[in-house]
């Protein structure tokens, strides 16, 4: 995995707060990042805010990938979903019942 970097200076943004606040809206409207770290800093009279982010448009091809191939990576299923439950083969060794909360 690897994380991306992004950065907004309120100097271009002529140091209003709320257009910085549209652009760094606009951007997590379009890219919809998976944020992992985010820092806010001043240099002069400007804010700096960085983030440190996942791309979800790659995470969602990750997990799409996933579930394609399943747990076991393509491998074919081995067992069965309609099992019957198996009976004790001693009958020394007593069934179990499920425990009653």
């Amino acid at each position: 995995m690897v994380y991306k970097f992004k950065g907004f200076d309120s100097a271009l943004c002529g140091d209003s707060m709320e257009e910085l606040e549209a652009v760094v809206n606009a951007w997590m409207d379009g890219e919809r990042p998976r944020i992992r770290q985010m820092c806010q800093n001043t240099r002069g009279s400007h804010i700096l805010l960085s983030f440190v982010y996942e791309d979800s448009h790659e995470l969602e091809q990750r997990i799409t990938a996933h579930t394609q191939t399943g747990i076991t990576g393509g491998f074919p299923r081995i067992f069965k979903d309609d099992f019957a439950e198996d009976r004790p083969t001693s009958p020394c060794i007593p069934a179990t019942p499920p425990p009653v909360h």
